[in-house]
Parts: C-alpha cells; sequence; structure tokens
C-alpha cells in the first residue's frame, strides 16, 4: 500500500492530542467546579482530546487489516518492544532526577507492568496478538456486511454510555479496542469520502456538547458529572470523525516527506511526554485557574508537544536500527 500523507497526519494529530488531554492531569482541571465559561471551554478540549487513543486503535485497524501471515502479524511487534525499552532507559533516570525516588525492584515492575503512560502499549500487544483472527474473519464479509458489522460492534460495546442512565448493558464494553480496530478496518476496506471540515467539526461540535453535558450534571468535579471512557459511545463518534476528517488530506510531496519524517516518532513521543509533562507544568502553577488553561496550553503544551515528537523520532530511529539487527524481525 502507498503511503498517505493523511494518515501519517492522523498519526501526528494523535499524539497532540494525547499530549493536549495529560495536560489535564497536572493543572487541576479534574480538581476545579464545573462552572463558568472558561470551565466549559476547557471541557471542550477535554473531551475533543480524550478520543486519542481511540484514533490509535483505529489507525492499527486501518494499517493492520490485511495482514494474516502470523510472522508478518508479530514481527511489528519488535520495534515497539525495543522503543519502549529505550524510552524506560530515559524516562527513570529523568524521573530520578526530578526528584522521584523508587528502588531497583519498584522500577523492574514499573518496566515489566508498563507504567509511565504505557498502558497503552500492553494493550497494543494484545491487539496485535489476537489481530490474524480478527481480520480472517473481516476478509471473509462483503463490503455492506464489513461496514454493518462495525455498526454493531459500536453499539454492543459503547452504546452503555450513550447517556447517563445506564439503561443499556455494558457486559461487552471491555472490547472497545476490538471495535475500533474493526472502524479502522472498514474505514480501510470501504475508502468513505469525508471532508475535513465535516469529520473535525462533528468531532468539535460533540466535544462541546459534552462540555455542556459536564456542566449541566454537577458543580463538582469533572469527574463527579456525565463521563465516560475510552470506549463510550460518543468519544467513538469523536475519534471517528477526526479520523475521517484527515486521513483522505492530500498534501505536496515535500509536506508529505516531513510528514513521514515525523510520523515515525509518535510512538515514541507519547512515552516520553512523560518527562516533559512532570518538568513542565509545576512551573506555571500560578497558571492553573480555569481561565488561564489556554495560557497553560500555549506556553507549555504546544512546545511539549514539538519536543516530544522530535525527541521521539531520534529514538524511533535508534529502535529502527536495532530491529533491524535482530534476525526474527527480517523479512522472509
Amino acid at each position: 500500500m502507498k503511503r498517505q500523507s493523511g494518515i501519517d497526519l492522523v498519526r501526528i494529530t494523535g499524539l497532540f492530542f494525547v499530549v493536549g488531554v495529560h495536560q489535564f492531569l497536572y493543572n487541576r482541571f479534574y480538581y476545579e467546579p464545573q462552572m463558568g465559561f472558561w470551565m466549559w471551554s476547557a471541557d471542550v478540549w477535554r473531551w475533543l482530546f480524550f478520543c486519542c487513543n481511540g484514533i490509535f486503535m483505529m489507525l492499527s485497524g486501518y494499517l493492520r487489516c490485511n495482514k494474516t501471515d502470523l510472522h508478518d502479524c508479530y514481527r511489528g511487534l519488535i520495534p515497539v518492544l525495543v522503543g519502549y525499552t529505550l524510552c524506560c532507559a530515559i524516562i527513570f533516570p529523568v524521573q530520578f532526577l526530578l526528584g522521584e525516588r523508587i528502588s531497583l525492584v519498584a522500577g523492574l515492575e514499573r518496566f515489566i507492568t508498563f507504567g509511565n503512560y504505557a498502558w497503552y502499549v500492553e494493550m497494543y500487544i494484545g491487539l496485535v496478538l489476537i489481530s490474524p483472527l480478527i481480520n480472517l474473519g473481516l476478509k471473509q464479509m462483503e463490503n455492506k456486511t464489513l461496514g454493518r458489522f462495525a455498526n454493531i460492534m459500536v453499539f454492543v460495546t459503547s452504546a452503555h454510555y450513550m447517556t447517563a442512565l445506564n439503561v443499556i448493558p455494558d457486559y461487552w464494553s471491555a472490547l472497545y479496542p476490538v471495535t475500533y480496530y474493526i472502524l479502522g478496518a472498514a474505514i480501510r476496506r470501504l475508502q468513505p469520502k469525508v471532508k475535513p471540515w465535516e469529520g473535525l467539526g462533528m468531532a468539535l461540535v460533540i466535544s462541546m456538547g459534552l462540555a455542556v453535558s459536564s456542566i449541566l450534571t454537577t458543580d463538582e468535579g469533572f469527574s463527579k458529572g456525565f463521563t465516560q471512557g475510552y470506549g463510550g459511545f460518543w468519544t467513538m463518534l469523536t475519534a471517528s470523525g477526526v479520523f475521517l476528517g484527515l486521513y483522505r488530506v492530500k498534501v505536496s510531496q515535500d509536506t508529505g516527506k516531513v510528514l513521514a519524517w515525523l510520523a515515525g516518532g509518535v510512538f515514541e513521543g507519547y512515552l516520553l511526554s512523560k518527562i516533559f509533562d512532570l518538568w513542565t507544568y509545576p512551573l506555571v502553577k500560578q497558571w492553573h485557574t480555569p481561565d488561564k488553561l489556554w495560557l497553560v496550553f500555549l506556553v507549555v503544551t504546544v512546545p511539549t508537544f514539538i519536543c516530544t515528537l522530535l525527541l521521539g523520532k531520534l529514538v524511533s530511529m535508534a529502535a529502527d536500527a536495532i530491529s533491524n539487527q535482530i534476525p526474527w524481525y527480517k523479512k522472509r
């Protein structure tokens, strides 16, 4: 498959959303009462950025859906694990320099259990391991059947979170990574044509509506109001809007080359953003109020995104060099 600049743009946007949503862990957002315009505007961006992991899961389905050979499927885990190891080798010493003191055993446990934002890596490994079975099943479906099945999976795994009433059982909600994967695979096969303003506009409108719900359902902290996880119905729609709005974007050849180069650092940048978050947000504690969160975003979050992307690319290049020395990683 020819490299698509739109997919590289989706990947980079996913990292931007990751860095964006993580800012709310450090700026006291979750402790502020849900009241006023400034809180509502912060809620909008929090809900929009929150679809970041769904975007990456859809990317997995889009890029991996045609792989059914076990070696072809599993070899891609090697640079992921190498990249993860290199990032941990950077993060742990930096955390020590920033004042965190943990024992060697605790550090090893954190490495094995995928701490420091790396829960996604643990989930991704499992998704890759079962992807050949998913791909074989999807391959047998006609286009219309695949589209209907994707919609059924959305309903089965996320409809419970459609409203705050919880009238629909949530027995299958934990399968949401598979639903995102299938959505990505369906988009790859069906290639729906959605204009950027339509997809991104839909995501923004949903985020604005969710922000209204947050404000109206509580005067306390964010978690006390209407909320949902990564597999929530409205979160899935938001992720789908962003993905559909960007994946077919056409750019110039030179811009495409830049996007392709930068996209290679997204995974490692995602992991390394931890060290910038720990260091930068405490420097601007005086801005940790609802009316100043936009300033934190411009002065801290945006530069953090740029730094993590560039540093991630450097680590990614090292991970690729190491992976290419592993015999099993080489194509047969």
